[in-house]
């Protein structure tokens, strides 16, 4: 099977897309993008230069992804989830972006945001609407605004 993209679908120069990866209506991939294989990008999401996305990785409606984040294998993401790049906004940015991280296996729910320039550890979930400011270890369920760890949910072997 091939890729598939909307018609509606901005994808800028220089751009990796892999195998059987979609690309669903009015979303917008910037310049130097790099998505994996057998990915699914929903409607209005927004990837920013530079973003690489891994194989098997599902990002619901509307997710904003901003330069510099990295997101590893079989991650899925919610709709809406918004992933920044800086920490102290300002009108006077020089363009310096944090990186940030998703490890594999993570789950992110819904309306979530996550700070820039964090790591979030292999197989941890995220709960709908949190928002996340610190690395998160592997395994571990975070909730809430400010989000918190609530629970080990897979331990390392």
């Amino acid at each position: 099977m091939k890729s598939f993209f909307a018609t509606s679908a901005v994808i800028e120069r220089n751009v990796s897309i892999g195998e059987e990866t979609k690309i669903w209506y009015f979303s917008h991939i910037r310049e130097g993008a790099k998505l994996g294989k057998e990915c699914n990008v929903g409607d209005y999401c927004f990837i920013g230069e530079n973003v690489i996305i891994g194989d098997d990785v599902r990002l619901g409606n509307g997710c904003q992804l901003y330069d510099g984040l990295i997101i590893k294998d079989h991650v899925r993401i919610g709709n809406n989830v918004s992933f920044t790049n800086v920490r102290k906004p300002s009108a006077k940015h020089k363009g310096k972006h944090l990186d940030t991280i998703v490890e594999e296996y993570v789950t992110i729910g819904a309306n979530c945001t996550i700070v820039g320039g964090i790591k979030i550890g292999q197989s941890a979930q995220i709960a709908d609407g949190s928002v996340v400011f610190f690395d998160v270890p592997d395994g571990v369920f975070v909730a809430g605004n400010p989000g918190r760890i609530k629970k080990q949910i897979y331990e390392n072997n």
